[in-house]
């Protein structure tokens, strides 16, 4: 059905770029208030999300470092799990910060491939 509408056009939406939409702006205006009141708004929930992603990040680095004063306080076998030398927390971080590595390597791999797909689609497209 979509398909039909897109090939044959029967509401004329082609001929909107000669003829005015009733509002007095032109298509490329109508494109691009509707472009961005589609992309600003989803854009917006991203950002949120990220905030909200490093806010838990730091929120929790804010609690590792209060349990790891509170045990230096307090008994010196429950400081040993927190790294005194760079070797030691080299060794310590190796895992999750490979695996953190290889996340953020996949998330760039799709975002390119989304963006190399969107950008082949509108260039065949035309």
């Amino acid at each position: 059905m979509i398909t039909y509408l897109i090939q044959y056009d029967p509401f004329g939406y082609a001929s909107d770029q000669t003829v005015s939409n009733g509002t007095g702006l032109s298509a490329l205006a109508d494109e691009t208030i509707g472009g961005y009141t589609i992309w600003v708004p989803s854009s917006m929930v991203l950002i949120v999300a990220i905030i909200l992603v490093l806010n838990g990040w730091n929120a929790a680095e804010v609690r590792r470092w209060n349990t790891q004063y509170e045990l230096r306080r307090g008994s010196n076998a429950a400081a040993l799990e927190f790294p005194e030398t760079a070797e030691e927390l080299r060794l310590k971080v190796e895992k999750p910060n490979r695996d953190m590595g290889r996340t953020l390597a996949l998330g760039v791999l799709a975002m390119f491939s989304t963006i190399m797909i969107t950008i082949t689609t509108i260039v065949y497209a035309l």
